[in-house]
């Protein structure tokens, strides 16, 4: 699938070029059976989508395999809500839709089986970046471990992607802005421990937070669903007390505004996928 996405700046002026994609996040629904086969899924808002992309996605979801879902040792339909995030890929005059990653999480939500927030207080936007302009933003995914008491144990900024091209030399600058501002924040955050359930009663859980700061001047900015975005993606820094399985997942379809907690009792896990 071929075309050309308007707007989106690919590369930077000037040599060492940072690492620019284009991507879109695509939320939804999702149920698969005991076989670990999807038996039915929805697409969020699906009129506000591309025709392209509803296309691409209805080809492969259902060629999707899960892990024979299981609760309390017996196989069973689970129901998820799904972010998936798709690139847009360079490829002669026009550009390659691809799968780049997907999320899973527990439809069920704000039950006593699950880590709840408490108190979560977002960031200000950095005085710095309101300073240097309109376009200046950011994604910060910020890893997280939590103590019985709910406190912030440890927090990482696991990647920040920059939503901007910034000068040469000073992206260093503006992710080490964005992921103090970020972290600050995140360390005064509290939140409710499970109390039934498997993760009840574990010494700490670990957990993943997007932190977004969009600009004014970013198009779509405040509604960017459907629409493709433009990025500078940021390295990854290994946090050592996430799960093997964890160590290396692409962050970008973590959805903000979401908890994202390892090993949450009914979360899918996708062995094999197409469309990437």
């Amino acid at each position: 699938m071929l075309w050309v996405v308007a707007g989106l700046a690919l590369a930077a002026e000037g040599g060492g070029e940072p690492q620019v994609e284009a991507g879109m996040l695509v939320s939804g629904r999702i149920v698969v059976g005991p076989d670990g086969k999807p038996s039915e899924y929805q697409l969020k808002d699906p009129d506000r989508l591309p025709a392209g992309v509803r296309r691409f996605l209805d080809l492969h979801i259902p060629r999707w395999q899960f892990e024979p879902p299981m609760l309390e040792g017996r196989a069973v339909a689970l129901d998820n809500l799904m972010d998936i995030h798709l690139r847009a890929v360079p490829e002669g005059e026009g550009m390659r839709l691809e799968l780049g990653s997907v999320s899973f999480r527990p439809a069920a939500r704000d039950t006593e089986y699950e880590l709840r927030r408490r108190r979560l207080i977002p960031p200000e936007y950095p005085r710095a970046a309101l300073a240097a302009g309109d376009g200046v933003g950011a994604v910060v995914y910020v890893a997280l471990r939590i103590g019985p008491d709910g406190k912030v144990v440890e927090a990482v900024d696991e990647q920040v992607n920059l939503h901007f091209i910034p000068d040469a030399g000073s992206d260093g600058k503006w992710r080490d802005l964005f992921a103090r501002n970020a972290l600050r924040a995140a360390r005064a955050w509290t939140f409710q421990p499970p109390t039934r359930g498997e993760l009840a009663g574990l010494p700490y859980w670990r957990l993943r937070v997007p932190v977004h700061y969009i600009p004014s001047a970013l198009p779509g900015a405040g509604d960017q669903y459907g629409k493709w975005q433009a990025y500078v993606v940021g390295p990854w820094r290994q946090v050592d007390w996430f799960g093997e399985a964890d160590v290396r997942q692409p962050l970008e379809s973590l959805a903000g505004n979401t908890l994202h907690v390892a090993d949450a009792p009914g979360q899918l896990k996708l062995v094999a996928q197409a469309g990437g």
